[in-house]
């Protein structure tokens, strides 16, 4: 299967990107200059002595918790742009071959718990400028700022690869790059993605 390590985009990164790579380096060297080791930034719940609480899986950079956004593909016409990609329900899905957005444009996850279904997150990300842009132009159609809206389109949300689940990007109002996608996403995968991101985006973005 084809992963977003291996899947090229045509678009030029923006000057934006090296200041955002200068602020992850920076967040990862704060946590250590405030006593805490690099370990904190991959373990962010310190949850090492906790045994009933799920410890986020992390590797190498670009090994766990890679993200891709793609937009989905409703009716295959057989082009080289379509690749089809395997769904965490067992069956397959056909997305464009080129992501939206990847772990390139991500700087940072946060996962936010769902009050009323324990277990579950929401993310919160904050992206590049210039993936903040993109992010603005998919949601054109969203202007209600809920994810029910028809207008904007479905797309579809990889990690590692698998097509984790779909969703319609929320309208950003302001110029901030911080969205929140809903969800719903499982503790494994939502606190896999929150301890990878950074270290994910420092990685890709140098590709």
């Amino acid at each position: 299967m084809t992963t977003p390590k291996h899947i090229t985009r045509s678009r030029l990164r923006a000057p934006g990107r090296l200041a955002a790579l200068l602020l992850a380096a920076s967040a990862f060297c704060l946590l250590a200059a405030c006593g805490g080791s690099a370990s904190s930034i991959l373990d962010p719940l310190n949850v090492d002595n906790k045994e009933d609480v799920y410890k986020p899986m992390v590797g190498e950079p670009g090994e766990f918790g890679v993200v891709s956004i793609h937009e989905i593909i409703r009716y295959k016409r057989g082009a080289d742009k379509e690749i089809e990609v395997e769904s965490m329900f067992g069956d397959e899905i056909v997305v464009d071959k080129n992501p939206l957005l990847d772990s390139s444009d991500i700087i940072s996850i946060e996962a936010i718990a769902v009050n009323d279904l324990p277990g579950f997150y929401k993310l919160r990300l904050h992206l590049t400028q210039d993936g903040g842009k993109i992010w603005r132009k998919l949601s054109l159609g969203n202007l209600e700022d809920t994810p029910s809206s028809t207008s904007a389109p479905s797309l579809a949300f990889l990690i590692d690869g698998v097509a984790y689940r779909t969703f319609k990007p929320r309208f950003l109002y302001s110029d901030q790059d911080t969205v929140i996608i809903d969800g719903p996403f499982d503790e494994p995968a939502a606190l896999n993605l929150e301890a990878n991101a950074i270290r994910n985006f420092m990685y890709f973005s140098q590709q």
